[in-house]
């Protein structure tokens, strides 16, 4: 007979000392922006922020999905889509759209600047930093006084053929 567990409390014990502290600021940032919108936190919210910034790279909603149901914990996809929108509002989370598949998505805090090349040919995201486009947008600051808060650059790409 399977078992579903239910999430009371989230066991932090498998995480370096690193991840500890990390999970402990963005629990802290879930908790305030929560709060700050009289929102209820729940422990599905605070569960699937764990798994979040335990992942590296992207991730769509059928990838935690599966995730939760392989661990035999419950939580439905309502939840996860709901939850996703909130750590949205928070700037937990960044949502990517890339071309006409599937939201995905991946964690803003602790996560390098960097931008995305899509395989379109491989149904594969591969993640660039080049410096050169760090220096562009420096450049761009100083000759037109500005700030730039964030970019995103795409490219959709296809592996060439011999």
């Amino acid at each position: 007979m399977s078992k579903k567990h239910h999430l009371s409390k989230i066991d932090i014990s498998d995480l370096s000392d690193t991840q500890k502290q990390n999970w402990e600021k963005v629990r802290d940032l879930l908790t305030r922006h929560l709060e700050k919108k009289n929102q209820r936190k729940t422990p599905e919210r605070y569960a699937i922020l764990k798994v979040i910034y335990s992942l590296d790279g992207h991730f769509d909603i059928d990838h935690l999905y599966r995730m939760f149901k392989e661990k035999q914990f419950s939580v439905s996809k309502a939840t996860i889509y709901n939850t996703l929108e909130v750590l949205l509002e928070a700037s937990l989370v960044k949502k990517h759209q890339f071309g006409k598949v599937q939201a995905f998505y991946e964690k803003s805090i602790f996560n390098s600047n960097h931008d995305h090349i899509i395989m379109l040919d491989e149904y594969e995201i591969v993640e660039f930093c080049d410096p050169r486009i760090e220096a562009i947008k420096k450049d761009y600051e100083e000759a037109l006084n500005i700030s730039i808060e964030s970019h995103s650059l795409y490219f959709y790409a296809k592996k060439k053929t011999k």
